[in-house]
């Protein structure tokens, strides 16, 4: 395992991760639940309420919850400064779950009040996080380009916030703005382009080598798929505030599509491409079942360019809800469930057994996680995702629950994984 570079040292509580770590089941468990309850109504069509409920349950209260963890521990380590008001993560996290629970009960049919709830627990908690972190990333004394991927996953975050909230207000008993579908198409490509790809890629420059010993993306492949993902946040951007204020045809909803194709083809297929090359050429062989859970995750993401175009050019609403289920839980949550198979193990090996190290016999990391365990989930959460594709294709009520239950065991089955490692003394 390589750590040259990293200042292990001003690593934070394990418990400020860990918190945000053990309710990403809970976020799974959420989505589950939905489908169970809804069943085909969640997958016919992207803007109906179920279909809200169930995208922001994956974006949410999994892709979030991990990704904020994340950060609280990467930023000291990666970067090489502390992030200020550390204590007030805990108090984020709690405002955040309140803030999904309104939301989706909302969308589910409950009161305007729940999503007044939520609105105002999201306008608390994501300053709470974004402020602290944008000063500790402002300041940080490296300024490579795993940070700068960093800094352009929290202004995304820091944007498609302000543009949620907005839309929320609709939900809350206000009104909807006349170009609502422009600015979310805006919304949706902050998100799972410039938040979650741009974490996903800089996070993945990272521990690739770290825990695989595959060799590192050069410098100026970095630098390009930076800036192809800037381009491609910045271009919808430009359509939306140079539009004509309505939505008209949806031409305009389709050009901001198009002008994000930048980003998209450095999230979904240089960057896959470029890793999954540098996996098959690793220097350490031995098998590693966190592994798959990459590999899986990088093939989906090479279909998104092709699924995207179809849903924006094609009128089925099923190509729109396949491309969204692909995105958040093909994509991005197989390769967060793969992180935290991985990650999770080295932060308690590293917190509770390194100090030892030459003193007395301490387990070694790979112990503390059996294999079995991570490949159950790997089966789980790929059957999900395949049982999704199906539901979605075929569009039957008991296909859809029979995949909110397999969300159910794949949440079951991350839950034990993690509690498994997080109790080890």
């Amino acid at each position: 395992m390589k750590t040259v570079g990293l200042s292990l040292d001003q690593a934070p509580q394990l418990s400020i991760p860990a918190s945000f770590f053990l309710t990403i089941p809970i976020g799974v468990l959420l989505a589950g639940g939905i489908l169970l309850k809804t069943g085909n109504a969640a997958l016919v069509s992207p803007w109906m309420p179920q279909a809200l409920a169930l995208t922001h349950a994956g974006t949410l209260g999994v892709l979030a919850m991990g990704m904020i963890g994340a950060l609280y521990q990467m930023i000291p380590v990666v970067a090489g400064v502390p992030v200020p008001l550390t204590r007030i993560a805990h108090i984020v996290h709690v405002l955040l779950l309140i803030g999904l629970s309104g939301f989706v009960l909302r969308l589910l049919g409950g009161s305007t009040t729940a999503m007044t709830i939520a609105i105002v627990c999201f306008s608390i908690a994501l300053p709470a996080f974004l402020l602290p972190l944008g000063w500790a990333l402002l300041r940080a004394p490296t300024k490579d380009e795993t940070v700068r991927g960093m800094q352009l996953a929290v202004v995304s975050l820091t944007a498609l916030t302000l543009i949620g909230l907005v839309s929320a207000g609709g939900f809350a008993g206000g009104s909807f703005s006349a170009n609502r579908m422009v600015w979310m198409q805006v919304h949706m490509t902050l998100a799972i382009l410039g938040w979650v790809g741009g974490l996903i890629i800089a996070v993945s420059w990272q521990v690739i080598p770290m825990f695989y010993l595959a060799s590192a993306v050069s410098k100026t492949m970095k630098r390009w798929l930076l800036f192809l993902l800037l381009t491609g946040l910045i271009l919808p951007l430009i359509v939306a505030f140079t539009g004509s204020g309505t939505d008209g045809s949806g031409s305009q909803n389709q050009l901001a599509a198009i002008a994000a194709l930048p980003a998209a083809f450095a999230a979904w297929l240089l960057h896959p491409a470029l890793l999954l090359h540098k996996l098959s050429q690793r220097q350490r062989k031995r098998s590693d079942a966190s592994l798959l859970f990459w590999q899986a995750g990088l093939g989906i993401g090479l279909l998104l360019i092709p699924v995207a175009i179809a849903a924006v050019l094609l009128s089925d609403p099923r190509w729109q809800v396949l491309f969204g289920w692909l995105v958040i839980w093909g994509w991005a949550a197989t390769i967060m469930h793969g992180m935290l198979s991985r990650i999770v193990p080295f932060l308690v090996w590293f917190h509770r057994y390194s100090a030892r190290v030459g003193i007395e016999i301490v387990p070694s990391m790979r112990s503390l996680l059996p294999q079995q365990r991570i490949k159950t989930g790997f089966v789980l959460h790929m059957g999900s995702v395949l049982l999704g594709v199906v539901a979605i294709i075929f569009q039957t009520d008991w296909i859809a629950q029979l995949t909110g239950l397999l969300l159910v065991a794949t949440a079951l089955n991350m839950a034990g994984m993690l509690i498994h490692v997080l109790r080890e003394q």
